[in-house]
């Protein structure tokens, strides 16, 4: 799968008076291009796109919704919804989300729960997947949610503070191969 077959929408927590719905009805009219599939992720989430993409090869590419489901202890990817740390749809579904009158009739409120509502009342994501262990919390910050770093990562959330940051890229070898720039300091000692 090449990283472009993916395109990710990086915003803040607040989602909750229709941004969602924005991004996911207006992309099929304005990218000449379609994805096989979109994703949004909170601006508090590290990402690594090469596991991501590698555990969405095998999945379908039609009526998948795939993430972290909700509530924490929970695996069954049915039940409720996918947390907003970052949810991948398939381009179908981001094409329904934007013809459909569910959506854009309920676009106030909880935006990831409202996206789970959309997509139970439409009949739709028939294809639902479960990231867990792999996008979690980061260690400490919510109970069940969150658990130590692991190499198979696919996100990390609730990264607040700096000093979570330097953490995650410490522990993933981020910086271990830039060459020293004038352009930036990569120093976290």
């Amino acid at each position: 799968m090449r990283f472009n077959d993916i395109i990710i929408l990086n915003c803040s927590e607040n989602m909750n008076s229709g941004k969602t719905y924005t991004y996911f009805s207006t992309l099929p009219q304005i990218l000449a291009t379609h994805y096989d599939y979109v994703m949004k992720a909170d601006d508090d989430v590290y990402l690594r796109l090469a596991p991501l993409a590698s555990s969405l090869h095998p999945l379908p590419r039609v009526d998948l919704y795939y993430g972290f489901v909700i509530p924490c202890p929970s695996m069954n990817a049915f039940v409720h919804y996918m947390s907003g740390m970052g949810f991948v749809l398939s381009w179908d579904l981001v094409e329904w989300i934007g013809r459909s009158n569910i959506p854009v009739n309920n676009t106030y409120g909880p935006e990831d729960k409202l996206v789970g509502q959309w997509l139970n009342l439409g009949n739709k994501a028939k294809n639902r997947f479960s990231a867990k262990p792999r996008m979690y919390d980061y260690p400490g910050t919510n109970g069940r949610c969150s658990h130590e770093l692991i190499p198979d990562t696919i996100g990390v959330h609730r990264l607040k503070k700096w000093e979570q940051w330097i953490d995650v890229l410490r522990f993933f070898n981020v910086t271990k191969q830039l060459q020293p720039s004038r352009l930036y300091n990569v120093s976290f000692d």
